[in-house]
């Protein structure tokens, strides 16, 4: 199936293997708070928040080598997109090089490649920098990204990394990168990276990381704003109340789960086989197959089409959009579930839903990013029930956001849940707390 507005990702020479081997640092067991900060807030609206969200959908295709064109296709290790609206992307710092300089990167459940721009990190500047001299590529929907792979010292939450591959990016399009945001690190499997190679938290010999994400004040004049916290090495149990409910994974590629149900205030609508989700940090909206996004719309009165697999509704709707995993409900709030607004009056508003091309003939069908992800703290881990792999949902503790709005319906069948999530806990793992910033990318398009 051809998909309009898409773009091919494009990786090479990034398979050459390097004779010099990631080497963790002896492990540390007390936690580590880092503080960051996020950029001022930009809204979208009209026919630029149309082009960005169109953006997206290019982007996601690409990263998740959907078919767009004739021309072969390869699986992607890229990173997402980084002009984006507020509550897009939320960035953390990475220590790097020897003398060590901070970096501020998106951690990207999505991918599993780590690139800086050179406008950030200079080479030279690095006594322990090696060149690789293997070419690095990546075409996105409306920029590219090239340069050169190497090997480097870099540390994340307190954890070290001796010789790990990452790339030199010395060409990126304009609005890629800022200065609240200079490279991505993946977070996804060593499978998927296009080097070939282990991102961080496999060369470091972690099994599980976790997030709260935390949403933006709208309302505040600061240019910059608190942002989560992320942990490597377990979870933070300051952040979460109750169990954590496991989803298994479908492979380790991919942080690829099965997705129960989907609906409007508990009205679901039928799924069939559709069920492959990824669950993706690095990504702002959520989406899915075309013909249920097209179904789910059709339950939210006076919505229509904008094209490109978008919807449009009213935003005085009450929308309750729901996500189930694992027989648990997740209610997504309205103010989620706006991307923003198509006109002046604020009186018509964009979903944050929409039809990606997906179907049953490609890896996964849906894709689920921060418009759900802000709503539950997440858990990723190589280690969950029964030692599979698996990502976990739990509520939020008492204060964060606005809460998690769950409800148990019905354990699944081809996902589980284990009363005993909290063993992953910080105290018992010697969990690296990372406190987190949310980046909000406020690059506007052209």
């Amino acid at each position: 199936m051809k998909l309009a507005g898409a773009t091919t990702l494009v990786s090479s020479g990034l398979l050459a293997a390097s004779a010099v081997m990631a080497v963790p640092a002896p492990s540390i067991s007390s936690p580590v708070h880092i503080p960051i900060t996020k950029r001022n807030l930009v809204k979208r609206s009209g026919d630029d928040l149309l082009n960005w969200a169109f953006e997206q959908k290019a982007m996601l295709q690409s990263k998740y080598n959907l078919p767009s064109t004739s021309q072969p296709q390869r699986r992607a290790g890229a990173a997402s997109l980084t002009n984006v609206q507020y509550d897009s992307s939320w960035v953390a710092p990475i220590s790097g090089g020897t003398p060590s300089k901070e970096y501020y990167v998106v951690l990207d459940t999505g991918s599993a490649d780590l690139w800086i721009s050179d406008q950030y990190y200079t080479p030279s500047s690095s006594s322990s920098f090696q060149n690789d001299s293997s070419a690095f590529n990546i075409q996105y929907g409306s920029g590219s990204v090239s340069g050169y792979l190497a090997t480097d010292t870099f540390s994340l939450a307190g954890t070290t990394v001796n010789n790990l591959h990452f790339a030199v990016a010395d060409q990126v399009s304009q609005g890629l990168t800022s200065a609240a945001m200079e490279g991505i690190m993946g977070m996804g499997f060593q499978r998927l990276a296009s080097s070939g190679e282990p991102p961080l938290w496999v060369a470091s010999n972690q099994n599980t990381f976790s997030f709260y994400l935390e949403r933006a004040s709208l309302t505040s004049a600061d240019q910059t704003q608190a942002g989560g916290i992320f942990t490597l090495g377990g979870t933070n149990s300051s952040l979460y109340q109750g169990d954590i409910s496991y989803n298994s994974l479908i492979e380790e590629l991919y942080w690829m789960v099965r997705l129960g149900a989907i609906g409007t205030k508990g009205s679901n609508v039928n799924l069939g086989s559709l069920t492959r989700a990824a669950i993706d940090t690095g990504t702002t909206l959520v989406g899915g197959p075309d013909s249920v996004v097209q179904s789910l719309y059709s339950q939210i009165p006076n919505s229509r089409s904008q094209g490109n697999g978008y919807y449009s509704f009213p935003c005085s709707s009450s929308v309750d959009a729901t996500l189930t995993f694992n027989g648990m409900q997740y209610t997504i709030p309205d103010s989620d579930f706006i991307a923003g607004t198509l006109d002046n009056s604020g009186s018509q508003c964009l979903g944050a839903f929409f039809g990606l091309g997906s179907t049953v003939q490609t890896d996964l069908q849906w894709i689920v990013g921060d418009a759900f992800l802000k709503n539950v703290y997440s858990v990723f881990t190589t280690n969950g029930n029964n030692g599979n792999a698996a990502v976990g949902f739990a509520s939020l503790a008492n204060g964060l956001n606005s809460g998690t709005n769950s409800k148990s319906v019905g354990t699944s069948s081809n996902t589980s849940s284990s009363p005993a999530a909290r063993s992953f806990g910080s105290a018992g793992v010697g969990a690296v707390a990372l406190a987190v910033a949310v980046s909000a990318l406020a690059a506007v398009l052209a």
